[in-house]
């Protein structure tokens, strides 16, 4: 059982609803589907005057962030999940170093420049893991009425490391973070390792990025947390360019990264992202294996994805 997601004629986001209201709603042909995962349903009539305000929990990481998602009135979690980060931003970035180098002395043989900067900007792969958690906000945007982003920062200590005062990329990321969080109309609240800790500890949750996330957002002796009605989704922001080596980029209908549903003679019926298109079959990335292979003819294609992947 999950919570669907509702939107009207005009694309405004509303409550969220019980699964089996929407499956009523989709037999009597008062709505359609809009998306997949997370499950969308889009009313076809126009409202009004939406009712229902989100308040969303960041437990920002290097490597991984996780997301809680909190109904302002109810204090019921209606999305939590989280997502994976790219870290391959910098060997790509020394990688088109490189190439830009070997160019220059192979055609031209100009010497290097060292007065054509732009000035100071933000690292790239933390430029890149930033912008991830801004899109997976715009994506949650279009199907919640969020008003409040409260992110977990943390203190650097610049007497000990003595780096100066913005030398400090964790800093700088945040800070970033903070401006374009309020540049989307979103109120942006901080909060800190300690107080999520006691919080969490509190709640009885263990330590993981999805519950972080979620005692962010809940408030010191609201209990029980409810979750029942949530899945945990892992996220994962796909990539707008790809290699130009690759060879095959669609077969049989199915596309990289598509949602598939798949008929196994073992697993029964499998639910994944394509990874890999080859001769005889495809292969999935699933909960329990990231490179499960079934055939085409007992696929079925349930969801093309855009910049983001969601699974469960």
């Amino acid at each position: 059982m999950n919570t669907v997601f509702v939107i009207d004629a005009e694309g405004k986001p509303l409550l969220p609803t019980h699964p089996a209201r929407s499956r009523k709603l989709l037999r009597n042909g008062r709505a359609t589907v809009e998306q997949v995962v997370p499950f969308t349903i889009r009313l076809k009539r126009k409202v009004e005057n939406p009712v229902g305000s989100f308040v969303v929990g960041v437990d920002d990481g290097t490597k991984h962030v996780g997301i809680a998602v909190k109904n302002e009135k109810t204090d019921e979690i209606v999305f939590r999940g989280q997502m994976d980060l790219r870290q391959d931003v910098h060997l790509k970035m020394e990688r088109r170093r490189n190439f830009r180098r070997a160019r220059r002395f192979r055609l031209r043989n100009r010497q290097p420049r060292f007065n054509n900067r732009i000035g100071a900007k933000l690292v790239p792969s933390v430029k890149c893991r930033k912008d991830s958690i801004l899109r997976l906000l715009a994506d949650l945007g279009k199907r919640l009425n969020i008003v409040e982003v409260i992110v977990e920062e943390v203190k650097f200590n610049h007497a000990k490391h003595r780096y100066g005062k913005w030398f400090s990329l964790v800093e700088i990321g945040k800070k970033y973070l903070k401006n374009q969080i309020e540049k989307m109309g979103y109120l942006y609240t901080a909060t800190f390792g300690y107080s999520t800790k006691s919080v969490r500890e509190m709640a009885g949750l263990m330590k993981t990025h999805i519950n972080d996330a979620i005692a962010i957002v809940i408030k010191c002796g609201m209990m029980p947390i409810i979750v029942s009605h949530c899945l945990e989704y892992n996220i994962k922001p796909r990539r707008t360019k790809t290699s130009s080596k690759r060879i095959c980029t669609e077969k049989n209908g199915f596309r990289h990264y598509d949602l598939v549903r798949a008929s196994h003679g073992t697993r029964g019926t499998v639910i994944g992202s394509v990874r890999s298109l080859k001769k005889t079959g495809l292969t999935l990335r699933t909960s329990w294996n990231d490179n499960f292979e079934v055939s085409y003819r007992k696929s079925v294609l349930l969801q093309r994805f855009g910049g983001l992947i969601y699974s469960w």
